[in-house]
């Protein structure tokens, strides 16, 4: 579709107030644009930002250690506690085993010497058997002689019942020795376990105390990186003032302009531009999304193009170049005045440019106007592009054609 370029000379149409209200809109949104737009935050505030954040992740990091040391430390202290107590019952049951054992251990004395005595009296009483012989061989009774077998019997039964409870105390005392035992190696276990948890307990306080000293340190340098973000946004924000009072001369150029502009009609605007850039695509598009520093949800006011560095930006439609300018903001930038279509003003505006083709005059649709770069608030080579009309960014891709 052919472009009708613009003359300063011809008339200016009836609604020129109301296109210069317009045309005022147009630089204050594109002001509001560059204070709000996703990627535009100066590389000062970008590092002082991602260097807060790593502070907080490390003082997060730091106090969440913290944390884990306080907790294990009260666990460890409460274990401490149970196996101090659990050591107190351990020495309850040693000391009442100790005693059932020196109990045994007397009985078994007091058996052995019953028995010893029961011996030493056969030895010097004579077995009862070879009595009730020689009872037999002098002629006695037989009465007298199952007196004696009786008495031999009952003897017998008592020195049997002698030996068996000396065999079962001696057996019990086995028992008990036993047990003693086995309650002098629980208790060793658990001092070995108390002395344990006395070091861990000793261990964690002293890396509790290291993460406490390490996480104030942490603060203070988070403390000092947010100091310093702050002090970067406040950077940015007089920027964005400078640059609203350098662009006042912009303003009166494009009222000049609207005052003059007449006005072309075309069925439709759709894909009334040329693409600014060649074998491109689109890398962030124009719409409302999240600043990731400043957190808020903006308008992104344009279209980003992949656009390596060097490569030529084409003018959209035929036009004429009211500004060249560089701003710490939008590095170079050009606007490109296109003129009025079915009643609307439409300008163009290239930003991050690293240098000019041309910085003013007319020029025709697909030459070249400048080259792409970083400049101004951008992290990478790239074009954000911009179509105003009637002072107010709208979205480019269905302004854009072949």
């Amino acid at each position: 579709m052919a472009a009708v370029l613009l003359s300063p000379t011809l008339p200016s149409s009836a609604d020129e107030k109301d296109r210069l209200e317009q045309e005022q809109r147009e630089v204050q949104q594109d002001q509001k644009g560059a204070a709000e737009d996703l990627e535009h935050s100066s590389a000062g505030l970008r590092e002082a930002s991602a260097a807060y954040a790593a502070a907080r992740k490390k003082l997060d990091g730091a106090r969440t250690r913290l944390n884990e040391l306080n907790a294990r430390l009260l666990e460890v202290r409460a274990a401490h506690t149970q196996v101090e107590a659990e050591l107190a019952e351990q020495r309850q049951l040693l000391a009442a085993a100790r005693e059932q054992l020196a109990a045994g251990e007397a009985e078994v004395r007091a058996q052995r010497e019953d028995m010893r005595d029961e011996i030493l009296s056969r030895f010097t009483g004579g077995d009862p058997r070879l009595s009730q012989a020689a009872a037999l061989l002098s002629g006695g009774s037989i009465e007298d002689l199952m007196r004696r077998q009786t008495y031999a019997d009952a003897a017998a039964a008592g020195q049997d019942a002698t030996l068996q409870r000396m065999e079962a105390t001696e057996t019990m005392l086995i028992v008990q020795e036993g047990e003693v035992q086995k309650a002098t190696d629980a208790i060793a276990a658990k001092e070995k376990k108390a002395r344990e948890l006395v070091a861990e307990v000793d261990s964690v306080r002293d890396q509790a105390a290291a993460a406490h000293a390490e996480m104030s340190s942490l603060a203070e340098r988070a403390a000092t990186a947010k100091r310093s973000a702050e002090a970067a946004k406040a950077a940015d924000a007089a920027e964005l003032r400078k640059l609203r009072a350098e662009e006042s001369a912009l303003r009166s150029k494009i009222r000049a302009l609207a005052a003059t502009a007449t006005d072309r009609n075309v069925g439709s605007v759709g894909g009334l531009f040329a693409a600014p850039v060649t074998d491109t695509y689109v890398t962030s598009p124009y719409g409302i999304r999240k600043h990731p520093i400043y957190g808020y949800v903006s308008l992104h006011n344009g279209t980003d193009f992949h656009a390596p560095c060097g490569r030529p930006l084409r003018a959209v439609d035929s036009g004429r170049i009211i500004s060249t300018s560089s701003s710490s903001v939008w590095g170079n930038r050009l606007h490109l005045y296109l003129g009025n279509v079915n009643g609307h003003s439409y300008t163009a505006v290239y930003n991050h440019i690293s240098s000019y083709a041309k910085r003013s005059g007319s020029v025709g649709r697909g030459d070249t106007v400048a080259y792409a770069g970083t400049t101004g608030w951008s992290t990478a080579c790239h074009l954000h592009f911009t179509i105003l009309r009637d002072g107010t960014p709208v979205d480019p891709a269905p302004l854009i054609g072949g």
